[in-house]
């Protein structure tokens, strides 16, 4: 079993790896023991016993109780909880809602909440119920990398040009995509619209028109203009059949998830998005982003702070922005601060690491008796006496014994569904690790880039 004071757990790499390597980098060097862990690791996942303990188990969301058992199942042994919340930014019918699954239940609203701005602090205090002190305001740790003394982080625009053959010559233009769900299957649609509400139905429909009104727009501009490139970033995690079909039509249309959003931000040249929050890291990146919305968004469905920005809702106005002409936002950062404090003196990762240290020594932050017993029942009665089976090694390897060498029909079907089962699932977990946590060695040369950086004072 591994110990470690953090134990930093991710979902999706390109929304969250260069985030956590900034704490773990800060965590470093102040003395801690702290590892970076894919939520879904093959090792983690495929093992019966308790892997890793910690004292501090650092999750990226965490609306339920089940929230946190996605995370640590039973092979992940932790005394104290911090969701850093990479979702803050929530649309108004969740805002207001108190049953929403937004604003928490069970265990999610006795651990730990990093909050970007004094917005979400009060939404989670009195929708949620959270304590005061069990949430830690600390500015958005995402805009980080984007301060000055971390110029030269990003991948240059020649290099990424030479690593996806993009013509260099030409306008770079970014679409970020928040059409989550768009796509899916109408299994998934309706799970979706059972989890968030009815509501959730309209905005699909909506968000259908917008991605055929958009992509229309794009069809037509790159027919009429050849010194643009259109590169379409997808919601993390989502496919879209529909712009890898139109990529394959339009040489100068790219369909790219790979690396963060803001690696995109810094070397585009124009820089658009529909009903996605990273375009707020596009204005503090200093760029001129713009808020693609042929059609309204129902009220409720969309985002108190996206609600403030001027939007582009016809292909004329399009045509003028890509063209050179500068849209107005209608966003200060006087309006952004309530959302995502800024303070240009003091990064956002030093106080959300402050934050994490005043967890570690703090007792009253670990899990209590009761807390623990809820966790525990989050299995039910036959599922852990099934763990408590598997983790005893001797009576485990008798029943490996008897699968294999007991001729009797029941239990040779037995065998082959337990064969069948872990291909399936092993097959799985590879093909996801192998996209999500990579050979290993990535997170190392991102800290050791980030030192540098700090070291020469750039």
């Amino acid at each position: 079993m591994q110990e470690y004071d953090f134990l930093l757990m991710y979902e999706h790499k390109v929304r969250e790896l260069d985030n956590l390597c900034l704490l773990k980098y800060e965590l470093d060097k102040r003395g801690y023991r702290t590892k970076i862990l894919y939520e879904n690791d093959y090792e983690l996942v495929k093992s019966n016993r308790v892997l890793y303990k910690t004292k501090v188990l650092v999750v990226g969301y965490c609306y339920t109780s089940s929230s946190i058992k996605d995370y640590a199942s039973y092979r992940i042994r932790f005394d104290k909880v911090i969701n850093l919340q990479w979702e803050q930014m929530i649309t108004n019918e969740q805002e207001k809602d108190s049953n929403s699954f937004r604003n928490l239940s069970g265990l999610a609203k006795e651990i730990v909440h990093i909050s970007w701005g004094e917005r979400n602090q009060k939404r989670l205090i009195e929708k949620a119920g959270v304590a005061p002190d069990h949430i830690k305001v600390t500015g958005n740790i995402t805009m980080d990398l984007l301060r000055p003394e971390f110029k030269g982080f990003y991948l240059s625009r020649d290099e990424i040009c030479k690593r996806y053959r993009l013509p260099s010559e030409k306008k770079i233009c970014l679409f970020i995509a928040g059409f989550k769900y768009v796509e899916a299957s109408e299994e998934a649609k309706r799970a979706t619209i059972a989890r968030f509400g009815e509501g959730r139905r309209r905005y699909l429909e909506v968000a259908e028109k917008e991605q055929l009104t958009i992509l229309e727009w794009f069809r037509r501009f790159l027919e009429e203009h050849k010194d643009c490139v259109i590169v379409y970033r997808p919601h993390p995690g989502d496919g879209s059949p529909r712009a890898e079909k139109m990529a394959h039509n339009y040489e100068s249309f790219k369909v790219i998830s790979e690396l963060s959003v803001k690696q995109w931000i810094v070397i585009s040249d124009l820089i658009y998005a529909w009903n996605s929050t990273a375009i707020f890291e596009a204005f503090f990146a200093g760029k001129n982003p713009m808020h693609l919305c042929p059609y309204p968004i129902p009220e409720d469905q969309s985002h108190p702070l996206l609600m403030k920005m001027n939007k582009i809702t016809d292909y004329d106005t399009f045509l003028k922005s890509a063209s050179g002409r500068r849209v107005d936002l209608g966003l200060t950062k006087e309006i952004v601060n309530p959302f995502y404090l800024v303070d240009e003196e003091k990064a956002a990762y030093v106080k959300v690491v402050d934050a994490f240290e005043e967890v570690y020594r703090n007792d009253a932050y670990t899990f209590s008796r009761r807390q623990r017993r809820a966790y525990r029942h989050l299995y039910s009665f036959w599922e852990r006496m099934v763990i408590a089976f598997m983790r005893s090694g001797f009576l485990y390897r008798i029943y490996g014994w008897l699968l294999l060498h007991v001729p009797l029909r029941f239990v040779q079907n037995r065998r082959q569904w337990l064969q069948e089962y872990q291909e399936k699932e092993y097959e799985r977990w590879k093909k996801m690790n192998a996209i999500e946590a990579g050979d290993g060695g990535e997170t190392e040369k991102i800290i050791r880039k980030i030192g540098v950086l700090l070291h020469d004072g750039r």
